[in-house]
């Protein structure tokens, strides 16, 4: 064979002779590692082919990384000498995300400008802005720079990188939602929890993938509304509307024995919201009924207060009327009253410092001399070394500010309204679907968020943000849709001018 003919069967080869090549180095390095006892090889192929797949099939790579993130453990749980809350392996590869997306857009620089100059990513950028100017002036820097780089590799591959695969096609959205909930649906304890569905065990069943059954409530109360409304997706495959159907099951029975009542009620509020869309309820009335209850609820506050401070039923109570009606209790129910301990020590922080607060990421370093002793209960700690402050927005205010919270509560707001305004008007059904769907899973997670927050975690960080992209991406197209109607001389609905004049602007 001339070297003419050897380079022709090269060509025709090529693939063929790497996998040979790869195999016989694999061998050869696997027998030195055994040979010298380096016993981090396997470690190590594992990181080179995650490597791989990351800079060459990046979406499938996210994909995956939505997968494994429920099965991720954090790093004190594997070594109990360390003492950081980073979870392994999931945190590690969206940092990879993270690198990657960034040199992209240095190198490539043709990022979507509708994505780019969106309202909601806007806010983002102003997001991070304050984040900066926090943390610099923070009362411990080194942990909200810490807190700032986490920020980053949730928002960056879970909003930015996700919108821009979903620009180019929507139905990625369920690709992204089904990767994350099938890692949900394994390590859903269903046979122990139908075993032994008592109070007492939601507390470690979901252990060590959830460190808390709220958290783990949250996240199963985020998907029930995105299982229910993916097989109304018209372009959706048959298998994908199936699977979603078949995955109710493990989600909804999960939801029950965690015995989280803040994610139970989500849930109701998601249901309630959704029933006004579809009956078309104008918001006009929906806002004139809450300001009525609200007006009621001042004028009768102080017997409400009376009657609250009576109930005496407690939360770990295996009843399960009983453990809704704990959820009242603020007098001996010793979740509830910690809760009130951290706001009031959220408060307290603000007032002392109101306008940058004390540092992202730094108030459970500092709430414990804001402890007020009518709110101590058995589980409140002298060292105040108990966590965070419960709320997604009284964390922020006492951590950046009253501008942090004022941030957050925008973005919140700017994000569901846009999503039902999508829902409402847009033409095309699987754009409203998506953004319906969307919409309903962020309100079970901000209403949860008065009473928790896990937005420091990228256990709910990710499909969070996620939902985000899809709603903004979904806007983008009914912008596009509306623009579309206008240059082809079509006569537009009042909202829809008036959106698409405001967009403009």
């Amino acid at each position: 064979m001339n070297l003419d003919n050897m380079k022709q069967w090269y060509k025709g080869h090529r693939y063929d002779v790497f996998v040979m090549l790869s195999c016989f180095v694999f061998i050869l390095l696997t027998a030195l590692a055994i040979d010298k006892e380096i016993l981090q090889f396997p470690y190590i192929v594992l990181l080179l082919i995650g490597l791989y797949v990351l800079c060459f099939h990046t979406e499938k790579f996210f994909y995956l990384t939505c997968f494994i993130i429920p099965f991720s453990i954090e790093l004190r749980e594997i070594t109990p000498k360390v003492t950081s809350s980073l979870s392994i392996p999931s945190e590690l590869m969206l940092v990879g995300l993270t690198l990657l997306f960034i040199c992209d857009l240095i190198l490539r620089r043709d990022y979507s400008n509708d994505i780019k100059r969106h309202g909601v990513s806007r806010l983002f950028y102003f997001y991070f802005f304050w984040l900066l100017i926090t943390a610099i002036v923070s009362t411990l820097p080194i942990v909200s720079f810490k807190f700032m780089a986490a920020k980053l590799w949730f928002i960056l591959p879970a909003y930015f990188f996700f919108a821009s695969l979903l620009e180019k096609n929507i139905k990625k959205a369920s690709t992204f939602f089904l990767s994350y909930v099938l890692g949900v649906a394994v390590v859903t304890p269903q046979g122990r929890g139908v075993v032994l569905a008592k109070r007492q065990v939601a507390y470690w069943v979901m252990s060590p993938y959830y460190n808390d059954h709220t958290a783990y409530g949250a996240v199963l109360a985020f998907f029930l509304p995105i299982l229910a409304l993916l097989p109304f997706v018209k372009s959706l495959e048959k298998w994908k509307k199936w699977l979603s159907l078949v995955l109710i099951i493990p989600i909804a029975t999960g939801l029950y024995l965690s015995f989280s009542r803040a994610a139970w009620l989500s849930l109701i509020v998601a249901i309630g919201v959704l029933s006004i869309l579809l009956m078309k309820i104008k918001f006009k009335v929906v806002f004139a009924g809450l300001a009525v209850v609200l007006a009621l609820g001042i004028l009768w506050g102080p017997d409400l207060m009376r009657q609250l401070s009576k109930n005496e039923v407690d939360s770990s109570s295996g009843n399960l009327v009983e453990h809704i009606q704990s959820m009242s209790n603020i007098s001996t129910d010793a979740s509830n009253v910690e809760r009130l301990n951290r706001w009031v020590s959220a408060w307290g922080m603000f007032q002392d410092k109101p306008v940058f607060g004390f540092g992202p990421g730094t108030y459970q370093f500092n709430y414990a001399q804001y402890q007020k002793p009518a709110y101590r209960t058995i589980i409140t700690t002298n060292a105040g070394d108990g966590g965070n402050a419960h709320s997604e927005y009284l964390g922020p205010l006492s951590e950046s500010g009253l501008l942090g919270m004022l941030i957050v509560i925008t973005l919140v707001l700017m994000v569901l309204v846009k999503g039902i305004n999508v829902y409402r008007y847009a033409k095309d059904h699987d754009i409203r679907i998506y953004a319906l769907m969307s919409t309903l899973s962020l309100i079970t997670y901000f209403l949860h968020g008065i009473l928790n927050n896990f937005l420091d975690t990228e256990k709910l960080a990710i499909p969070v943000f996620g939902a985000m992209a899809v709603i903004v991406v979904c806007d983008i197209k009914y912008k596009k849709e509306l623009e579309e109607s206008s240059s082809n001389g079509n006569t537009l609905h009042a909202e829809d001018d008036l959106y698409l004049s405001e967009h403009k602007g």
